[in-house]
């Protein structure tokens, strides 16, 4: 099934699952698609998602920019990242390690990972000290564009989600449920609906 129809079918799911107030913002915000945020590169996919951890999206942004300018070319980048001492990175002991442990396993790793079924797939990633499960579900929807993911240690999402389900008098779990098999849409919607308020 092509992207552009599961979100239009998505959409049609999310407007029945049970709060008027996301079905209302649905209807007005129309067909939302999984963005192609990482340009299909599955490894360099994870090591950003790695560094946006418990940043704000502007100050993840930035790192990676200056990471880019300072180490142009991919195989560059690569093994800067791959190396704890690399200085100047702007990153934190920790990120560091699971860096190099994630881009030391490499090309051959991450291609594995994606062809294998995806309960194997996150346990073998959560194995690794550094991955949690924000950070899995978050390479799951943004670099391999599944339908059906959430990260509940999200906290917008988290919130965000609350609100829906009082709205529908209905437990915040049972709501998500509900949204399965297109719980990354109703995440997609849960950040925009966020978006929104945070401009009023």
């Amino acid at each position: 099934m092509a992207l552009c129809e599961t979100a239009l079918i998505a959409q049609r799911h999310i407007t029945k699952i049970g709060s008027k107030k996301l079905s209302e913002f649905v209807e007005e915000t129309g067909i939302v698609e999984i963005p192609n945020r990482y340009g299909g590169d599955q490894l360099l996919g994870l090591a950003r998602i790695v560094i946006s951890q418990q940043l704000s999206n502007q100050a993840a942004r930035s790192i990676w920019d200056r990471l880019q300018m300072r180490f142009a070319e991919r195989s560059e980048l690569i093994k800067a990242l791959s190396d704890i001492e690399t200085p100047d990175t702007g990153l934190s002991a920790s990120k560091k390690r699971t860096l190099a442990t994630v881009l030391t396993l490499g090309e051959s790793w991450i291609y594995h990972l994606s062809q294998i079924p995806e309960d194997e797939r996150k346990k073998a990633m959560l194995a690794i000290k550094g991955l949690g499960p924000w950070t899995v579900s978050m390479w799951e929807l943004f670099v391999l564009r599944s339908s059906d993911q959430w990260a509940d240690n999200d906290l917008i999402l988290k919130r965000i989600s609350t609100e829906f389900a009082t709205d529908a008098q209905l437990d915040r779990y049972k709501l998500i449920e509900n949204a399965a098999p297109f719980r990354s849409y109703f995440a997609l919607y849960c950040w925009r609906f966020n978006d929104k308020k945070m401009k009023v």
